[in-house]
């Protein structure tokens, strides 16, 4: 294929995108070539208004051979595309006829001189073809296209995959887990005058909430626990807040389930399970030791839980031994406040 052949067809395919016609490989190859220069920028403005007139068409051929014969890498480039979109097979790209001699490389119909920056466009050339094979093979599907969010798509685990550009999260350690729970500057001191001294280990060994699940006790990092409440010794109105990290997302959600469904199965007769406001990306609202008082009023005291998972972290915000009226609803501002700081470690920010 010389290059006034070359010349034609690649501008024709232009004009043909330009006149409403779908934009194919080889207009948009060309057009972008043809946007790196004045001359050719004053070419496409001219197409886009008359993209019928012979004139036009003229001035983008110019304008195209200039390009061409100044760069022996374009011109193999569209050569492979070209010759593709005149061999179409289903499943297949053919090229045959390839010859070498001393001054000339042949592939199919294109020709190119043996010289290094032939050779160059040679391999240029080469790539192109393969990675039309490969085109052909999945039916002209984009490659590396990632912006697909259909089901089949979507990571096997929970939380597998974060989304572009998105800080990874804080790493799951004490350090972590200690920046997460809520200080002092968190809670009203008007409701929780007094605050405990944080607790931090690297082992869920022992915690009451992972006893009877294996995939929580063993894989945890990190698990922290802060009180707050009126006084040391005094029971009233009381807020726990209990924080574990895990390796990752996958692993923190496997804790989460087997940690509900230990409370399913073996717990039945502590925990009732309530639904309350959705935090994290999984949760699950719980009763503990006692009924709400408008279904038993000689009950004072009304215990709630919010137990959620949100990355690598799972939270349970505990109100206990609440006389007040807001005795049922308290827990949905305790558990904003844990949600908001495991959301910032989440994304990557102290909380």
């Amino acid at each position: 294929m010389d290059a006034p052949d070359l010349t034609a067809m690649a501008a024709q395919a232009l004009s043909a995108a330009a006149s409403g016609a779908a934009n194919t490989a080889v207009s948009d190859l060309v057009r972008g070539r043809l946007s790196r220069s004045d001359r050719g920028r004053v070419a496409l403005d001219e197409l886009v208004n008359a993209p019928d007139d012979p004139e036009v068409n003229r001035g983008v051929q110019a304008a195209l051979a200039e390009e061409i014969s100044g760069d022996a890498e374009f011109a193999g480039q569209l050569a492979v595309l070209l010759h593709a979109s005149s061999q179409q097979h289903t499943g297949s790209v053919v090229l045959t006829g390839s010859k070498v001699t001393r001054s000339q490389i042949a592939l199919g119909p294109l020709t190119i001189n043996n010289t290094p920056a032939g050779r160059l466009s040679l391999g240029a050339v080469i790539v192109l073809a393969v990675l039309m094979v490969v085109l052909a093979a999945y039916g002209g599907v984009r490659l590396l296209d990632n912006t697909d969010d259909s089901p089949r798509n979507a990571p096997s685990d929970p939380g597998a995959a974060r989304s572009a550009g998105r800080a990874a999260a804080l790493p799951p350690t004490t350090e972590t887990v200690r920046q997460i729970l809520p200080d002092r500057g968190s809670m009203d001191a008007q409701e929780y005058p007094w605050v405990g001294t944080p607790q931090v280990r690297t082992s869920a060994a022992g915690l009451s909430l992972c006893e009877a699940a294996p995939e929580c006790e063993k894989n945890a990092t990190a698990v922290g626990v802060v009180d707050f409440g009126r006084g040391e010794n005094e029971g009233e109105n009381r807020a726990e807040f209990l924080v574990l990290s895990f390796p990752d997302a996958p692993a923190a959600h496997r804790a989460y389930v087997d940690i509900v469904e230990d409370i399913e199965e073996v717990r039945v007769q502590r925990f009732i399970k309530v639904e309350l406001e959705r935090r994290g990306e999984e949760s699950q609202g719980l009763d503990t030791d006692g009924t709400d008082t408008k279904s038993n009023p000689t009950e004072l005291y009304f215990n709630r839980s919010l137990l959620f998972r949100q990355g690598a972290f799972i939270g349970l915000a505990h109100q206990m031994d609440d006389p007040t009226e807001q005795r049922s609803t308290r827990i949905l501002s305790l558990s904003a406040i844990l949600a908001d700081r495991i959301a910032r470690a989440d994304a990557g920010k102290t909380p």
